[in-house]
């Protein structure tokens, strides 16, 4: 049953942290940048579909540069280094291999 938990603990994790980040910066977007910006449910498909992936996308096409590119990437390492950290934690808890 712990299994359970901690698989469906990442997958939730896997969507919810690159959304998070994503609504955060649209927040702080001018006009020019918001435009580039996916539509709701592009945004939603992607961040579901692709999870920490999405994010070089959404960084790269809102600042068309690579310093956006690269600012993706490196919120989609720590993003996938949250969910993991999460996961391990849960494990332990649960007394996981």
């Amino acid at each position: 049953m712990s299994e359970i938990l901690v698989v469906a603990s990442s997958l939730i994790l896997n969507a919810l942290l690159p959304y998070l980040i994503v609504r955060r910066d649209l927040r702080g977007l001018s006009g020019e940048r918001l435009a580039r910006a996916w539509t709701d449910a592009s945004f939603l498909s992607a961040v579901v579909g692709f999870g920490p992936l999405s994010l070089p996308i959404h960084f790269a096409k809102t600042r068309r540069s690579l310093a956006g590119f690269g600012l993706g990437v490196g919120l989609a390492v720590l993003s996938l280094a949250g969910q993991a950290a999460a996961v391990a934690l849960l494990s332990a808890v649960f007394g996981l291999d």
